[in-house]
């Protein structure tokens, strides 16, 4: 953990990155370590492993995927059907004929970006606008739009908001304090805002988020490096799926260059963020303001670098690439 610990903190010395959490381990023997401050001014706090971090896109993986594979488990959903057999809505539009897999694994054709944000419409508006989305692309194309879209599926099948179903079905269970709610004086900083010129604190950096009340499948959760490691030993532990949902949760669902997808999930391939001493079948994920998670379902190996990288602006030359390599050669 020695080494892991250098890499992170020699990086933030000659980086524009203010902060960072992290831990590295097998499950029920993780090392944690923490290094920097919530924001990027000299007398800002100091990083504590209670730090609270905007998580942005471990949302979909820490929310969506399990939430979406405990209704499959349950005989609820079926994952490869089109979407129009569970949401009538859908009918003759072009996501009908999408199943929830392609979604999950960014295969459904999708655009990369959503313009919601611009929509000026009340929460429930906005997604079910959101399902009316064309699909022009071909192959793998990471886009937030087909989480947004699963939001709407998640929301209507639990009957109750996001936030609600995974503070009931997944966090408390795992007596986690991951939350869509954080307490702000908790939390390490994200951008200047460009409206009120005011630093982002417990607010979410997602702008589509944020037009969504803070309350999203694809970003909007919060969490602290220690709660993040408490719920990814339950996941591979089998406390959130079941073997057989985990299985799912892993297997290849979509590959092309450069990239390979499984439910929610990236999974190992060349080049990628999780680093090359990684085992064959690892999986991580990663989200924009900073933040990462990787684990191994075959070894319980659990990796995971919290930072604030895009305080005071996601322009800073943060090298958060090289670092989240670095970080995870080290680590496995």
């Amino acid at each position: 953990m020695n080494q892991v610990s250098q890499i992170v903190t020699q990086h933030l010395e000659t980086h524009p990155i203010p902060g960072a959490a992290w831990t590295a381990g097998l499950a029920g023997q993780l090392e944690f370590g923490c290094a920097g401050r919530l924001w990027h001014t000299p007398d800002a706090p100091s990083v504590t492993l209670e730090t609270v971090w905007d998580l942005a896109s471990l949302t979909k993986v820490l929310v969506t995927a399990p939430l979406l594979l405990r209704l499959w488990r349950d005989g609820r959903l079926d994952l490869d059907a089109p979407l129009v057999d569970t949401l009538p809505e859908l009918r003759g539009m072009p996501l009908g004929t999408a199943s929830v897999k392609q979604l999950a694994s960014h295969s459904a054709g999708l655009s990369a970006l959503s313009r919601l944000r611009f929509w000026n419409l009340p929460r429930d508006a906005a997604l079910k606008k959101s399902l009316v989305e064309p699909r022009p692309q071909i192959g793998i194309t990471y886009s937030d739009q087909g989480f947004i879209a699963l939001t709407y599926l998640l929301e209507k099948l639990y009957g109750s908001r996001l936030d609600i179903v995974a503070e009931q079905e997944l966090f408390a269970p795992c007596g986690v304090g991951l939350s869509y709610h954080p307490d702000a004086s908790l939390c390490a900083a994200t951008e200047l805002d460009a409206a009120t010129g005011k630093l982002l604190r417990g607010c979410v950096h997602d702008e589509n988020t944020r037009a969504l009340e803070g309350i999203s499948g694809h970003a909007g959760l919060f969490g602290s490096v220690t709660d993040v490691a408490k719920y990814l030993e339950a996941l591979i532990g089998g406390r959130i799926l079941n073997a057989a949902a985990l299985r799912v949760m892993g297997a290849e669902l979509a590959r092309d260059a450069g990239d390979a997808r499984t439910f929610g999930w990236v999974l190992r391939h060349d080049d990628w963020l999780g680093g090359n001493t990684a085992p064959d079948g690892a999986l991580g994920h990663t989200g924009f303001t900073g933040t990462g998670a990787w684990l191994s379902l075959e070894s319980g190996q659990i990796n995971v670098l919290l930072t604030n990288r895009v305080c005071p602006s996601r322009h800073g030359e943060s090298k958060i690439a090289q670092m989240r390599r670095a970080f995870n050669d080290a680590a496995w």
